[in-house]
């Protein structure tokens, strides 16, 4: 018998609160498959609750989504803010598989938020006022997630998505499928109305002890709705139907009293619970500290890529300051990492065992992020905002300072890594292994930064590659994003001859079979939209 494609989505969405039965977190949230009386600020907790896996830098995001599992494909892999081998046949193959989990666990999330909304617009006003913030704060986060989905795939469903819990109507339980531009107009638009509410204040009466994400921090929750809105709108505005309205918002944004990420302290980060051992027991499912190593255990590796672009001492005088807490040398003591130009064979021998992999590759550094228990996993931060404005600036979107905001920007990064580097709670490595390093000053971080701008002839160039730099092997579907939409950095790109689907790397992942075979009208609908082919080699209506 066919399955209810989404009753599917409904019972994948009650089986992920499962494992949030334990003390800590079942007064924080309702599980609304379970109980009839659930209510708003612990619906809010269950949205962010269900949203965790891909907000924080997780095991099954990083090493399926982003890195590509025992494959090569992966959003980090199309960016080359990894490092891998370029083996034959499967290079930049993204299984079915993490492409399909990566799109249940949006529509779970929203499944959560349909029964938030179905709730406050029961409420009366006076229980409505009380509420709002659960509402407001939930729609900003379900809203990044959402552009995150359009990103990778292109048009998806939304606006009849995940509405059978509260309708209770198999019939029309099947969604079809938005326009990506339109939904973009939404998420513009709608973040917009938010922050003004949020700016005019609203109720915070119990917000601190169900806010997994920013702690009841207003502030903060104001800053990540205009920071994202504002990288949204830069999204559309380089090129495609949304270019001016992009440009418009950035505009109101950047000329206007919209309070944004700033400095380090601002930045809004998932911090992983790490009162117990994750591998051991993990109850509440938000200890994420004891799976970072794995979630890089194959794809550790520096990207040649990404060092081409740090190892700037023969035209700066000095390598980027980042470098020493992003990546350690190899065993030659050398920062050598792995490149699309070299040969499989070259690549296969020196990663054939640790030692070879050790003494031929730089990594991905210990200390800061692969056996750090205390990672903090970045949504928006103020180097991305500084960087952002930049932009702007240079292309004339705003009024300011282009070389302010990207030297700004600049500082911002080194900050946020050199905290994350001493913050570290490190307890697998012994104590002759962990590196900290004393931030450098800042004005010679400033320093370097106006070097880099002056010695640039392509200021354009130069603020995208930094912003994906930035966002590197910890943000690497955002990094894919910057790719496609500004065509920087020009990364080489070696070929899969014995390819048979992906000989180079995606402009968008297909969707996954789960839609042809739960949701086949609909899907069959948009296919003939998009041309009569679900095609990886279309490109985004933001891309270049």
């Amino acid at each position: 018998m066919k399955k209810i494609y989404s009753l599917l989505l409904g019972l994948v969405m009650a089986y992920g609160f499962i494992a949030c039965s334990d003390d800590d977190y079942s007064d924080k949230y309702k599980d609304p498959s379970k109980t009839g009386t659930a209510s708003c600020d612990k619906l809010m907790t269950g949205v962010l609750y269900t949203g965790a896996t891909f907000t924080y830098n997780s095991y099954w995001r990083m090493y399926t989504w982003e890195n590509g599992g025992t494959l090569n494909g992966g959003t980090s892999v199309y960016a080359q803010t990894i490092g891998f081998t370029n083996k034959e046949g499967d290079r930049y193959t993204l299984i079915d598989r993490y492409t399909n989990a990566r799109w249940q666990h949006f529509y779970n999330i929203l499944t959560q938020f349909r029964e938030l909304q179905a709730n406050y617009e029961k409420l009366p006003d006076v229980q409505k006022d009380v509420n709002r913030v659960f509402y407001l704060l939930s729609e900003i986060f379900v809203y990044d997630q959402l552009a995150q989905l359009i990103d990778a795939f292109g048009d998806v469903p939304f606006h009849e998505a995940g509405m059978l819990t509260v309708t209770g109507d198999l019939v029309s339980s099947y969604p079809s499928y938005d326009k990506a531009t339109d939904l973009y107009t939404m998420m513009l638009d709608n973040l917009g109305v938010i922050s003004r509410q949020l700016k005019d204040g609203v109720s915070t009466t119990g917000l601190a002890s169900q806010d997994l994400l920013n702690k009841g921090d207003m502030g903060k929750w104001e800053r990540y709705c205009n920071s994202l809105r504002l990288r949204l709108a830069t999204r559309v505005a380089s090129q495609g139907v949304l270019a001016e309205k992009g440009r418009q918002v950035i505009r109101d944004i950047l000329e206007g009293d919209y309070p944004l990420v700033s400095v380090l302290s601002e930045n809004v980060v998932a911090i992983s619970d790490d009162s117990g051992v994750s591998y051991v027991a993990d109850p509440a499912g938000l200890n994420f500290g004891d799976a970072f190593r794995d979630a890089y255990k194959e794809h550790r590796f520096a990207s040649q890529a990404m060092l081409d672009v740090m190892l700037t001492e023969k035209t700066l005088g000095r390598n980027d300051p980042r470098l020493q807490v992003m990546y350690s040398k190899n065993a030659s003591g050398e920062y050598k990492g792995l490149s699309t130009r070299d040969p499989f064979a070259s690549q296969q021998s020196n990663t054939a065992t640790p030692a070879a992999a050790y003494l031929a590759y730089a990594q991905i550094d210990s200390t800061t992020i692969i056996f750090n228990r205390n990672l903090k996993s970045p949504v928006v931060t103020a180097a991305e905002i500084h960087l952002t404005k930049a932009e702007a600036y240079q292309k004339g979107w705003a009024s300011g300072s282009a070389k302010d905001a990207f030297v700004k920007g600049i500082l911002e990064s080194v900050k946020f890594w050199y905290d994350m580097n001493a913050t570290t709670i490190n307890t697998y490595l012994i104590e002759t292994t962990i590196r900290k390093y004393e931030m450098p000053a800042e004005s010679d971080v400033t320093a370097y930064a106006e070097k880099m701008w002056d010695a640039a002839s392509n200021k354009e160039e130069l603020i995208a590659v930094q912003k994906w730099l930035n966002f590197g092997y910890l943000q690497g579907a955002q990094a894919w994003n910057e790719v496609r939409r500004t065509g920087y950095p020009v990364l080489h790109i070696s070929t899969d001859d014995k390819a048979n689907i992906l000989p180079t790397p995606p402009n968008r992942i297909v969707y996954p079979s789960s839609e042809s075979e739960y949701n086949t009208a609909n899907y069959q609908a948009q296919i003939q939209a998009m041309g009569g082919k679900d095609d990886y080699y279309m490109k985004l209506f933001w891309a270049k």
